[in-house]
């Protein structure tokens, strides 16, 4: 059973903060698809060249736009060849700090600007498919002229062997306990804790343009020491009090942070 807060403690030790309880992320329950838009080169043409290459990279889909059966077929047939799932796609609705804090199943991400954090918190908050957007009329935008993968995409790489990888993960998570972050500085920062049920997941995003100090509250109960990085497996440990954990956030603009740990069960 999730947790319950300490309300009388954490009054009293927070009275005078006035924070903001945010709202658990909403339940998730198939497995996750991370895509970049393909447009074919020319622009409504496929290539099964493009598609190996994509797939190469560490992604999982591509997304195409709906409007010409013929070619949306065609791209569906070389995507399956080379191992990549097809997403219909109309035209892209970018996400922003606050959409991405109630984002649709299948969610934009532009990959310039605040793109981790975005991707992050829309997953978070119960996006199932992340579509990712260089933009480009043709092609996925992938390389620069001199033929140099794109800055973004490793980043996007990573949300999609993070989050891909670790399916079954991804697809336990469910809504946990509320968390208290002050001050709110929402939509820019958002902090998000996660059911995963044996564990516990924690996600926060700054989709701002500045960076962003909060302390954080988890409920009384929660573990404090040692969280684990799903990015990049590095620790973090909290201080342990008696109303629940606090963690000194200090997050950089476009930033986001995901951490796992073990829930604690005591024997009766």
């Amino acid at each position: 059973m999730p947790f319950p807060f300490c309300g009388a403690a954490v009054t009293v030790a927070l009275a005078m903060a006035a924070p903001v309880f945010l709202p658990a992320a909403p339940v998730q329950t198939a497995a996750p698809i991370v895509a970049v838009w393909y447009r074919g080169v020319p622009a409504g043409t496929p290539r099964a060249d493009d598609l190996g290459a994509i797939k190469a990279i560490g992604f999982t889909a591509i997304a195409w736009p709906r409007g010409d059966a013929r070619a949306l077929e065609s791209a569906k047939k070389l995507a399956a060849g080379v191992g990549l799932t097809v997403v219909e796609s109309s035209a892209p609705a970018y996400l922003t700090a606050a959409s991405a804090l109630a984002p649709e199943e299948r969610v934009d991400v532009r990959t310039d600007g605040a793109m981790l954090a975005l991707a992050w918190r829309a997953f978070a908050h119960g996006a199932r498919t992340i579509v990712f957007d260089a933009g480009a009329p043709s092609g996925a935008g992938l390389e620069t002229a001199g033929r140099e993968l794109q800055p973004w995409v490793n980043e996007a790489r990573n949300v999609s062997r993070q989050i891909t990888v670790n399916a079954r993960l991804a697809a336990a998570l469910k809504p946990g306990p509320g968390v208290l972050v002050w001050p709110d500085q929402s939509p820019d920062l958002d902090v998000v804790l996660l059911d995963a049920d044996r564990s516990w997941a924690l996600v926060a995003t700054n989709a701002g343009r500045e960076p962003r100090k909060a302390t954080v509250r988890l409920p009384a109960g929660a573990p404090y020491a040692i969280w684990i990085s799903w990015l990049d497996g590095g620790p973090l440990s909290m201080l342990g009090e008696a109303p629940g954990p606090r963690w000194n956030l200090d997050l950089a603009p476009g930033a986001a942070r995901a951490y796992l740990i073990d829930k604690i069960t005591k024997s009766p």
